[in-house]
């Protein structure tokens, strides 16, 4: 027998019974569909995890002195600035300070103030501008009182309306005073997984800070970020800063945080998540297979005088084995199909609804792998049955009632 009859013969039986069929089908459906669509939303989950840390931090390197409570803190000069400029990097430096200031209706607002450069958008590609300006190196090189808002520190303090050429008024308090600035830009939010962790923050020339804030020394830089293209490696760029720094000050005197690291150990949760999902999807896909199983050995039985016939005429205990394995791989293979367009269709459902599944993601190795798995499925339960098929002796099958 050939196996394109065994193919024709295995589908006239499946027809045969329709209901049965798709009863069948159900298990291996739902067991396919949900190891390709848990293991699909862990790839579309780690894209936007990725991309979200990206927007956050892009490709940097963050370097702060550590805190150790039996000694000064460092404090970072304009030498170790020149000191990182010579790495395959573009350098940021950050002066933080703390201040309140009111809102429209008088209710104080805190606030993170931090100091940057004035090309801080060329050198930090996640930050954009919503209105306005940033300031520039001019203003910079004057310590001029401008300042730019994130949209968190827009919408508390000016509710609706613009806040281009307002002054706010900033209150730093510990006897350092009040200090006036202008606002002369604001900058668009984050989106993503990570746009809810903003803070309140407002953006002046660092230069600004040394002049108003008295317990931060002019030339003085609390941190550095360092901004690698594409083609340096991270971790090989942090060491190079932890070498760098241990020359100048001792072991344990700065904190090196490297972007690389975090992604790496996201990138292994969600793997991680990943093998436990599809390990749940596969208890559903082993339980569609115990009734294929059982679909097959009931099938065996009520076609007993069928089998014997086909004997009697000369088809091998071989044939017989053959045609019930390509029933049952055929019956898998179809649940397969089911389960894997139902995940894409769910799959695109949640893309569309959720605004941090960014992408639809549905790998060809993914679908690959469920189609094989079913049919792997559809051939392990249908040996038992396609054996005691095979097995049937022919004489006492043409009996059989």
């Amino acid at each position: 027998m050939r196996l394109s009859d065994s193919f024709e013969t295995a589908l006239e039986a499946l027809m045969a019974h329709k209901l049965r069929t798709f009863l069948s089908l159900l298990g291996v459906v739902i067991g396919v569909f949900a190891v390709t669509a848990l293991v699909s939303l862990g790839e579309i989950a780690t894209y936007g995890i990725k991309k979200g840390l990206e927007q956050v931090a892009g490709r940097s390197v963050f370097v702060q002195p550590r805190f150790q409570p039996d000694r000064p803190p460092l404090k970072f000069r304009e030498e170790d600035r020149k000191l990182l400029s010579a790495l395959p990097a573009k350098v940021i430096p950050y002066v933080f300070a703390s201040a309140t200031a009111r809102d429209e209706r008088g209710k104080p607002v805190d606030l993170r103030v931090l100091g940057v450069p004035g090309d801080f958008p060329k050198l930090d590609p996640g930050i954009e501008m919503a209105e306005g300006r940033f300031f520039t190196a001019a203003e910079l090189k004057r310590a001029a009182p401008v300042a730019v808002l994130n949209p968190l520190a827009k919408k508390r303090l000016f509710q609706r309306k613009t806040p281009l050429g307002h002054s706010l008024t900033l209150d730093f308090g510990g006897g350092a005073g009040r200090a006036r600035v202008v606002i002369v830009g604001t900058t668009k939010p984050l989106t993503g997984l990570f746009a809810g962790l903003q803070s309140v923050q407002v953006y002046v020339p660092y230069t600004w800070l040394w002049q108003r804030v008295p317990w931060i020394r002019p030339g003085e830089f609390h941190a550095f970020e360092l901004k690698a293209g594409p083609g340096v490696d991270l971790n090989a760029l942090a060491k190079r800063v932890e070498r760098l720094f241990e020359l100048r000050y001792g072991e344990d005197r700065v904190e090196v945080q490297n972007v690389a690291v975090f992604t790496e150990t996201l990138k292994g949760i969600t793997l991680a998540l990943q093998a436990l999902l599809g390990g749940i999807g596969a208890l559903s896909l082993l339980v569609g297979g115990i009734g294929i199983m059982n679909i097959m050995l009931v099938s065996v039985t009520e076609r007993t005088r069928e089998i014997g016939l086909r004997k009697a005429l000369g088809a091998t205990a071989g044939e017989i084995r053959t045609q019930f394995l390509i029933e049952a791989t055929v019956l898998t293979l179809v649940g397969g199909v089911l389960g894997v367009v139902l995940a894409a269709l769910v799959l695109y459902l949640l893309v569309a609804a959720v605004p941090f599944f960014e992408v639809f993601i549905l790998s060809p190795k993914t679908v690959a792998l469920a189609l094989l798995v079913s049919a792997l499925v559809g051939l392990f339960f249908g040996v038992w049955p396609a054996d005691q098929a095979a097995r049937l002796d022919p004489i006492e099958a043409l009996r059989h009632e």
